[in-house]
């Protein structure tokens, strides 16, 4: 026997930034008028009274929440965590890229590397620990149970380098799509369940694709172990 308690994180709507300004831990409005993008995650994440419900404290999370619950979600009650926060760019949050990077990017696919801590900011290494200290907590109180979680890029990927022990700078090269989800499963298994193991499910599945979930039910409500 095994008790699995499956984590489903929902990136946020994508961000209205015309000017393309560094916003990290900082609110931005975010566009939710193509409801083809909610829809697929209405239908596809896990329903119950049982399901637990985050948040970040970010209004876009709150906004994309709101988005799938119009699109056909029952309606459902969720709880904020600080720690399932984007990254915090400190001094750099409403600067362009050219101004807080003067000398360009220094890592292929984000702009700094993972140990880099802006000014007055935090590190992808600090968001990692931080998140995985939300995540052990939520996982204890609700043991097998499914947790849903609205968040943002830099905390999936965080979440991505916990589940498959992927390096901090290799984390930073998976792909997080706007309204994606991504599921990992906490397993405790064995004889006494003293055994523990996270196993990934899918990441990156995305409405934008043709192999993503978009006319899909439930996903793999069978699963259990």
């Amino acid at each position: 026997m095994a008790t699995v308690t499956r984590w489903f994180w929902v990136r946020h709507a994508p961000v209205i930034n015309p000017d393309h300004i560094v916003y990290g831990a900082s609110d931005m409005p975010v566009d939710v008028s193509e409801t083809h993008m909610f829809a697929p995650a209405a239908r596809a994440l896990p329903r119950g009274d049982d399901v637990v419900w985050l948040t970040s404290t970010a209004g876009r999370t709150h906004k994309t929440r709101d988005a799938i619950i119009r699109e056909g979600y029952p309606q459902i009650q969720s709880t904020e965590d600080a720690r399932f926060a984007e990254q915090g760019l400190g001094d750099w949050e409403g600067l362009t890229w050219d101004e807080a990077l003067p000398g360009g990017e220094q890592h292929p696919f984000w702009h700094t590397t993972a140990e880099y801590r802006p000014p007055q900011g935090e590190s992808f290494i600090d968001v990692i620990e931080r998140v995985q200290q939300g995540v052990l907590d939520w996982t204890q109180k609700h043991r097998g149970r499914d947790i849903v979680c609205v968040a943002h890029g830099g905390v999936i990927r965080a979440m991505t380098a916990i589940a498959m022990e992927l390096s901090p700078d290799k984390a930073l090269s998976v792909g997080v799509d706007n309204c994606s989800i991504s599921r990992f499963d906490w397993v405790e298994y064995g004889p006494d369940e003293s055994k523990q193991a996270w196993r990934t499910g899918y990441v990156n599945l995305s409405p934008r694709k043709p192999w993503g979930f978009a006319n899909g039910a439930a996903l793999d409500d069978h699963e259990r172990g």
